[in-house]
């Protein structure tokens, strides 16, 4: 290895970081450039993992002598700081200066551990933020554990960057669909506000939205639990359960729920840019194609309200749609201010 000492050792909270596997990607770079730049480097980042490895196991024994352990990490930092070469007076100066080093940097160090390891065994943990704007749909985000989310316009996902040990818990709001890795001995555990999802692994759909009246459940596979953290009326279930290919309407006013078979196909569009009409009522098919695509489409005259669509679209642009609405039906389609609108020909050719 070359050794570059050129590169500045990183601070004590990076390395913990580092370490704990908290630290972005980065600081995980950052650090790893210093660890790499010399073997004294490399091997001094090894010594702190171990350290933190031997505190941890430490910390979570119930019943450990204090005094032995810190006797046995004192003695292995003391003796392998004692390998350095000094002949006659110096050796008797280094022995000090490394005996004295030695018991900063154990103090440091445990105090490192002690920080990140109480704070994981205690269930604290930073949190990531992610949040989708307006007309903006955020795909396939991994989480710790594997389970991968995607994020509808104006929806929020917060979760930590640790899952705390036998429960996997994030919150939500607006519209995001998961698909969470199957653990039978950490259940998943969605907050949406007034109301919780339990699951242990299986795909479905969640749309929270907070000026929404209700909120939608649609699985598409495996099983959840739905929890009604505010249910005031005895006489009305505050848990229910949804399988594959059912969906669920809880009333938050109410906590009334309804429960039916996944009829509509068109459910994920927003997610798969994929749309299924069969004799679709035409203000229906632009309502799915503005929840899909985030367009505004009206129309101009209340008689192509009658109009059905029957027709299959995948990954197709919205433009490419509203054309072959337009051909189908032959309507003129105009543009005014970014908004489409769809509306009866005033002359047609003789």
């Amino acid at each position: 290895m070359k050794a570059n000492n050129s590169i500045k050792k990183p601070g004590w909270e990076l390395i913990g970081k580092y370490v704990f596997r908290e630290a972005s990607q980065a600081e995980t770079r950052r650090v790893e450039a210093w660890a790499t730049a010399t073997e004294q480097n490399l091997k001094e980042l090894e010594q702190i993992k171990f350290l933190v490895q031997k505190t941890n196991e430490l910390y979570q024994q119930k019943n450990f002598d204090t005094n032995l352990a810190w006797s046995k990490v004192k003695k292995r930092i003391k003796h392998e700081s004692s390998i350095s070469r000094f002949s006659g007076i110096k050796i008797k100066a280094a022995s000090f200066f490394f005996k004295y080093a030695a018991s900063i940097l154990l103090f440091i160090l445990l105090g490192i551990s002690g920080y990140y390891i109480i704070r994981e065994n205690s269930g604290y943990s930073s949190y990531t933020e992610i949040v989708s704007g307006e007309k903006q749909v955020i795909n396939d985000h991994i989480l710790p554990d594997g389970s991968v989310v995607t994020l509808n316009e104006n929806s929020h996902l917060l979760f930590p960057a640790r899952f705390k040990k036998n429960q996997r818990e994030v919150r939500i709001t607006g519209e995001v669909f998961f698909d969470v890795t199957h653990d039978p001995n950490n259940p998943f555990i969605i907050d949406a506000g007034t109301v919780q999802i339990k699951v242990l692994g299986t795909s479905f759909n969640v749309n929270a939205y907070p000026e929404s009246d209700s909120v939608e459940i649609t699985v598409e596979s495996g099983t959840v639990q739905i929890i009604y953290s505010e249910q005031k009326d005895p006489g009305i279930p505050s848990k229910h359960l949804l399988s594959t290919g059912e969906k669920g309407i809880l009333s938050i006013y109410d906590g009334k729920f309804r429960k039916t078979m996944k009829a509509d196909l068109n459910y994920l569009a927003w997610k798969t840019n994929s749309l299924h009409f069969a004799k679709t009522p035409l203000p229906e098919v632009l309502r799915y194609l503005k929840n899909t695509y985030h367009t505004e489409i009206q129309l101009k005259n209340k008689e192509l309200e009658n109009l059905l669509l029957t027709a299959q679209f995948e990954d197709k642009s919205p433009e490419f749609i509203l054309n072959v609405i337009r051909l189908t039906f032959d309507l003129e389609l105009t543009n005014e201010n970014g908004i489409w609108f769809f509306s009866s020909k005033s002359t047609r050719n003789k």
